[in-house]
């Protein structure tokens, strides 16, 4: 085996860790080694069999086409949801649980976001607003068993499903971030809001309303951090120093899909949307430098709505009210007329 093929592999595997002792332990644990037989294959002194070779990346998610045609045009992406489809509510929490938390473990951790929907850390405020875009989802990607026939409700997602939200949530506000937001940010979610009203998808049609009502004051909310340059929860104060720093730019240059660039001391790591809101993941070095250009590239073409563009940023988010506040008087309209 090609010696620059082993240390390649090996490279890419410390590189998820924290420390080389932890990577040590794993490979011990897999291969059925001591430490001074890893150390040697380290160094190469010990090629690695064909069958050790597929085991390392299989379990650390590595193309190996990756590490012999670096140069290619091939980019690794790892897709959970073929191993690990969601089926149940909490799944999808628990994912979005681990990554984040990868994230804010490490200190010095921050990551840029674009996106042409509310980030989904942003439902999470509210049990009502996350359970909807859960239920939604569960419809339409995941095919829960009997969830088209189901009517929403509030509590379709139990208090126990919901647990993690509220740690997810702390993590993310603890986690600097720099975000690119359309002007269509609150679409989607209006228009399925609407849609299930007209379809009868509601078991109260005035929940409709409520969810309306849970959005401009997410919206407003938006506005106060955008305005303090902080993220912070509902209810709390602005505290600058605790809390993860939250510069917001107005993007109309660019329409794309969710993308999510974490960049920590050890690595980085890229998450987009696919088929949404599963995604895929990659830590590709090529592809990490290509994505951290294109968000430098596209903030210079962005405008700041933080901090002290008080003038953009009251435009922006009056902008967000008047479009709920417009879909909200079409569903009064809607449930009078039922």
């Amino acid at each position: 085996m090609s010696e620059t093929l082993q240390s390649n592999l090996f490279e890419v595997i410390l590189r998820q860790f924290d420390r080389r002792s932890q990577a040590v332990e794993k490979i011990m644990e897999l291969l059925g080694v001591g430490k001074d037989a890893v150390y040697r294959r380290f160094r190469g002194e010990t090629p690695l069999a064909p069958e050790e070779l597929a085991l390392l990346s299989r379990t650390f998610n590595i193309s190996l086409d990756e590490l012999i045609f670096d140069k290619a045009d091939v980019v690794p992406f790892v897709y959970k949801s073929f191993s690990e489809p969601i089926k149940q509510f909490q799944d999808f929490l628990q994912e979005v649980f681990r990554y984040i938390q990868e994230i804010h473990v490490l200190p010095g951790s921050q990551f840029y976001y674009t996106t042409a929907e509310i980030p989904v850390f942003h439902y999470l405020h509210f049990p009502g607003l996350i359970s909807f875009k859960l239920y939604v989802w569960a419809r339409t990607i995941w095919n829960f068993g009997g969830m088209n026939e189901r009517k929403f409700d509030f509590g379709i997602v139990s208090e126990k499903d919901l647990g993690l939200t509220n740690d997810i949530l702390r993590m993310y506000n603890n986690v600097p971030s720099t975000e690119l937001w359309h002007l269509n940010i609150v679409d989607n979610t209006l228009n399925q809001i609407e849609y299930h009203l007209k379809i009868g998808g509601f078991r109260k049609s005035e929940d409709a309303l409520s969810l309306c009502d849970n959005l401009l004051e997410l919206v407003d909310h938006m506005r106060l951090m955008a305005q303090h340059g902080c993220k912070f929860r509902i209810g709390e104060k602005p505290e600058t120093q605790s809390n993860g720093r939250f510069d917001l730019y107005h993007n109309e240059m660019v329409s794309t899909n969710n993308t999510f660039l974490a960049i920590t001391p050890i690595r980085r790591v890229i998450y987009t949307t696919y088929n949404t809101p599963d995604f895929l993941r990659c830590s590709d070095p090529k592809m990490c430098d290509y994505t951290e250009s294109w968000f430098r590239k596209i903030i210079g073409k962005s405008v700041s709505i933080s901090s002290h563009a008080e003038k953009s940023r009251s435009w922006y988010f009056n902008n967000l009210r008047r479009k709920v506040e417009h879909a909200r008087q079409r569903m009064e309209i809607a449930i009078d007329d039922i």
